[in-house]
């Protein structure tokens, strides 16, 4: 086995896996019941999952407070002699607190790695169709509420070239000590998304801004965590302070091509 695949069954690790074995790279996925068992609490099972892994793919889920585990099996991996490690945490975590999750381990990265890379991607197009909001508005009839003004602007990314940038990443030398943050091409508002696909059989097609106490009520009804949503709410202000919308070439750099707009995304995504 070359490369481990953390967090398999995740909007981006699940993409990562697909890619890597369509080009006939030997890869394993690991998760508490995957292929490969790997569980962040219990550390018996980080040696078997490490065993002949030559590069590491590691996401880790927002706020699961899991930084001091993962980063203590990131040492584990470096002692195992992991050449190649690939970290994906959020758009703006390197303006983040020094001792927030993702940027602790952003930095252990850097410091166990010869060869790292350092993927931040925007909130991804995909959230509509088969991530939060979808899940958001799925409990509300297809209706996302969230605490922003519907002409709040977000750079979405689509996981296609978050995916591709990880791979290549992990496949590519060039790649070691970048540091990518990853966008759309232009900001799109969430009432432009929402026209986009009017009519369509995605999940999200109304909305409705809601305060921060209205969010906090739907979210931990579903049974999210306090955590989980503070977390959330700190990042949807980062979109209403602007933050989100910023664009970067960081596709074009990693990939050599611009990112794929939100309209296409959705054209393919939704019929």
């Amino acid at each position: 086995m070359s490369t481990l695949v953390t967090g398999a069954t995740g909007q981006v690790g699940r993409r990562v896996l697909t890619e890597l074995r369509r080009r006939g790279l030997p890869a394993a996925g690991a998760s508490r019941d995957g292929e490969v068992r790997l569980d962040w609490t219990d550390t018996t099972s980080w040696e078997p999952a490490l065993k002949d892994v030559e590069s590491l793919f590691v996401t880790v889920p927002m706020a699961s407070g899991l930084s001091d585990r993962v980063g203590a099996f990131l040492e584990r991996a470096a002692e195992a002699k992991v050449r190649t490690a690939v970290l994906t945490t959020a758009m703006g975590t390197e303006n983040s607190p020094p001792d927030s999750e993702q940027r602790v381990l952003e930095r252990r990265v850097r410091e166990l790695f010869d060869h790292w890379t350092v993927v931040r991607p925007n909130w991804l197009d995909q959230d509509f169709t088969e991530g939060l909001f979808a899940r958001l508005a799925r409990s509300r009839n297809g209706r996302l509420e969230l605490p922003l003004s519907k002409r709040a602007s977000v750079s979405f990314v689509d996981a296609r070239d978050v995916t591709n940038t990880v791979v290549a990443a992990l496949t590519d030398e060039a790649h070691h000590g970048r540091e990518y943050t990853l966008t759309g091409p232009a900001p799109v508002t969430f009432r432009e998304v929402v026209k986009m696909t009017k009519g369509t059989e995605s999940p999200v097609w109304r909305y409705k801004k809601v305060d921060e106490a209205g969010f906090y009520f739907r979210a931990t009804d579903m049974g999210w965590s306090d955590r989980y949503v503070d977390t959330l709410n700190e990042r949807f202000r980062a979109i209403a302070n602007g933050q989100a919308a910023i664009v970067t070439e960081d596709v074009r750099r990693a990939l050599g091509r611009d990112p794929v707009p939100m309209a296409k995304f959705v054209r393919e995504a939704v019929k």
